[in-house]
């Protein structure tokens, strides 16, 4: 994109190395001494396991990140308002709570379709049993086709043979 910019829009040397610090901040190893104000650009543009990575690597950054986490506790839980000691820990505390929330919600669904599956099958249960015993006494029951046969209508009434005879 660099070579398509118009001669007006020339960046300046810092906003080229921030560009190129916000594309490559997987490679950033250490930060060193570089003023906050050209890495909180690229830090704005972290993941939070970047961020994690980049602590790790600069243990000096510990405390100075407050502003990247914020953005990304707004972001992705559109809160405002810290609760908690710091934005990290609110961002790794919703994290949990959206896990356990969303685990809450499949075992929910999972025991649903249980106890939908049990009943389904004690009304197949139920329907089978009086079937058996219409047949045991020679009640008649229509036979219907499905939308194959007859256009979907329901075929003539039929007796079924009786059991035993």
């Amino acid at each position: 994109s660099g070579a398509k910019q118009s001669i007006r829009e020339l960046s300046s040397l810092k906003d080229l190395a921030v560009r190129v610090l916000a594309q490559n901040v997987d490679s950033i190893y250490h930060v060193g001494n570089l003023p906050s104000s050209i890495l909180e650009p690229a830090l704005l543009q972290c993941t939070a396991e970047q961020l994690n990575l980049l602590e790790h690597r600069n243990n000096h950054l510990k405390g100075t990140l407050e502003t990247a986490w914020k953005k990304l506790v707004e972001t992705e839980f559109k809160s405002k308002t810290l609760m908690g000691d710091s934005w990290k820990t609110m961002y790794w505390d919703q994290i949990i709570e959206r896990k356990e929330k969303l685990k809450r919600l499949t075992n929910s669904i999972a025991s649903a379709k249980v106890e939908k599956e049990k009943a389904n099958g004690m009304v197949k249960h139920i329907t089978m049993s009086m079937g058996e015993a219409n047949k045991r006494r020679g009640v008649k029951r229509p036979i219907t086709g499905g939308s194959h046969v007859s256009g979907g209508q329901a075929a003539p009434e039929q007796s079924l043979p009786k059991p035993g005879l």
